[in-house]
């Protein structure tokens, strides 16, 4: 009986643990991914876009139709005796020479451009993310680093006080760690406001409340390396969304261009009547009658108003395929630096720094090295690893405009 009554607790609180645990893990923050996926989910710009694709798609099927039919009912020689004649018919319009099929292709090519559009908007809010996710990546080690610091002058500060008195340490020596220690207690509350601030720039990229919690982030993501210019150029060409609407604009101009030429070739209409007449003879009659293209300078203008616009578009697209390149090769050459810079300092300066913090400190516990010395030390080491920090986050930012620009994840 005793076993079973510390087993019951025992499971309730395994089972509150992995609740907890599931709960943690559903939340978003950990890892680029996670946030990306709820983005997806949540992101009311991304779903307006989605819709207006959806609404431009379906408006396919309403193009390239024929008009309804017309049925007509008429009275002929209506007097005192009734009615003389009832004529019972229909009407069609019939749009001829290939007119629906090109307003069928205008339709397809304008649902093509929205597709594409709301490609191109999910892109820029993955890359918004992803630049958003290296800040608060980046402000949450900041805070890790300078509680660190904090930490350390104050175990300085307290070792001093103990010293005072009993060794050669001054007063002078106990003032100056101590507002050492006030120093880094409030760098470390500037840090901490600087994680708050990129976490609620990210809860609003992903569509979520600015205070909403997020998981503590597990470092920066693996970025590849093995990229070439003219490769992501060529990918860029053949993938980035903005250029696959532009030329989709050209299809839709070029079709409405066809269908200004074909404005001067008239629709035609067909029609039926039954007539009944008042002695109860039935005969019939029919229509064929299309309308006369008298308005030629209107034709013309539109024909030519046609033209000006596939000429724009064309020049559109070749103007944003000049400016994609010269994009990803001025994003491509930028994190190149940074890449060069991030080696430099990782194999140049933080190696050395970290060395001359453990010789000051163990000069330091030795006394043979002042405070002052110990102090720069640890702020220059901390200097470095903020500056590595930084250099992170232009990886992580134009490695995502590189992404963006090329169509996709590289």
């Amino acid at each position: 009986m005793t076993l079973r009554r510390m087993a019951v607790p025992a499971l309730l609180l395994s089972m509150a643990s992995a609740a907890f645990a599931v709960e943690r893990d559903a939340m978003p923050g950990a890892s680029v991914e996670s946030v990306v996926a709820f983005a997806k989910r949540l992101s009311p710009e991304l779903a307006a876009s989605i819709l207006d694709a959806d609404a431009a798609a379906h408006r396919v099927g309403a193009a390239g139709v024929q008009p309804d039919p017309t049925v007509t009912l008429q009275a002929w020689d209506v007097n005192g005796k009734g009615v003389g004649q009832v004529w019972v018919g229909a009407e069609q319009t019939f749009r001829l020479w290939g007119k629906t099929d090109l307003e069928k292709g205008v339709a397809s090519a304008e649902a093509d451009v929205a597709r594409h559009q709301s490609h191109a908007i999910e892109l820029d809010l993955i890359a918004r993310i992803k630049a958003a996710y290296a800040q608060y990546n980046a402000a949450h080690r900041a805070v890790e680093l300078s509680t660190s610091l904090a930490r350390r002058v104050d175990q300085l500060a307290e070792l001093l006080r103990l010293r005072y008195g009993a060794s050669s340490v001054s007063q002078q020596e106990v003032i100056k760690a101590e507002l050492e220690a006030a120093n880094a207690a409030a760098e470390v509350a500037r840090r901490e406001g600087e994680e708050k601030s990129a976490a609620a720039r990210l809860n609003a990229l992903i569509g979520r409340a600015a205070q909403a919690p997020l998981a503590a982030p597990k470092g920066f993501p693996a970025l590849k390396g093995r990229m070439t210019l003219a490769g992501v150029q060529e990918l860029a060409r053949s993938s980035n969304p903005q250029l696959a609407a532009t030329h989709a604009q050209v299809r839709s101009a070029t079709g409405t261009k066809e269908l200004t030429d074909l404005n001067y070739y008239p629709d035609v209409t067909a029609g039926a009547n039954l007539v009944q007449r008042r002695n109860g003879e039935t005969s019939g009659m029919f229509l064929l009658g299309f309308k006369v293209p008298l308005q030629y300078e209107a034709k013309d203008a539109e024909q030519r108003a046609a033209s000006a616009s596939l000429g724009a578009a064309q020049a559109r697209n070749d103007a944003l395929r000049i400016r994609l390149d010269g994009e990803v090769a001025e994003a491509w050459f930028r994190l190149e630096a940074i890449r060069k810079a991030l080696r430099i300092f990782e194999q140049r300066q933080l190696p050395p720094a970290r060395l001359s913090v453990e010789t000051a400190r163990q000069g330091f516990d030795a006394g043979s090295t002042d405070l002052a010395t110990l102090l720069e030390a640890e702020r220059r080491l901390r200097a470095v690893e903020l500056e590595l920090l930084a250099l992170r986050v232009e990886e992580q930012s134009k490695h995502a405009d590189l992404e963006r620009l090329a169509g996709g994840a590289l």
